[in-house]
């Protein structure tokens, strides 16, 4: 699909400095339309705004943008809530018609100031991941841990297992190759074992994923 003719993005990337955020994806225009208004009706309902008024209506999504990254940690920003805040922000930056980037970003740049942007970077697969998410796809994403080199992915991934980071070190053990993107969920194993489901993001584009040859 064309950028000029693209209604919705295929993943909003949450970005934190520390390398942690979120990764949501949606499907389709209305799904991504729906996690807009899951904020914005209720929202603005407590707050007597008026949704008609462009003005009120972005300020009202960068506000609650504002507070997710004043204070990620806090535990009013679950996983929902969140997916919510960043459709409705990229909505409001873009306009609901669009068009919209296939791949937008939401970081602090160097000033502290919030940007939302394309991520282009995410499109051009250097063969690792840039992003792996915990969720699939189908059912929008979720935490996402983020890596800005090679090095700094490879340094993580061949850790041993820990809580913080067992997906990417799951993908490192998996994948010699990857897109710049990997999903991956547990799933039930045989004989009642964990194991992942992994799925891997190209956007349309040439990547590859290569498994990792083990002795």
């Amino acid at each position: 699909m064309p950028e000029r003719d693209r209604r919705h993005p295929d993943i909003i990337f949450l970005k934190l400095r520390a390398g942690d955020g979120f990764g949501f994806t949606f499907l389709s225009r209305a799904d991504y339309l729906r996690a807009a208004e899951a904020l914005m009706k209720p929202a603005a309902k407590a707050q007597g705004i008026d949704l008609t008024d462009p003005e009120a209506r972005q300020k009202l999504a960068y506000d609650y943008l504002w507070r997710y990254f004043f204070k990620p940690e806090g535990k009013v920003f679950q996983r929902d809530n969140v997916r919510w805040i960043a459709a409705a922000a990229v909505i409001e930056k873009y306009g609901v018609n669009g068009p919209v980037p296939q791949i937008v970003k939401i970081e602090r740049n160097a000033d502290g100031g919030i940007v939302i942007s394309s991520a282009d970077e995410f499109l051009k697969h250097p063969g690792f991941p840039l992003a792996v998410v915990v969720g699939k796809p189908a059912k929008g994403g979720g935490k996402a841990h983020f890596f800005a080199s090679k090095r700094d992915y490879e340094a993580a991934g061949s850790q041993g297992l820990t809580d913080a980071m067992w997906l990417p070190q799951i993908v490192f053990r998996l994948y010699e190759t990857t897109p710049t993107v990997v999903m991956g969920m547990p799933k039930s194993g045989a004989e009642g074992k964990m194991a992942v489901e992994c799925r891997a993001l190209a956007f349309g584009r040439k990547a590859k994923l290569v498994e990792r040859k083990h002795a």
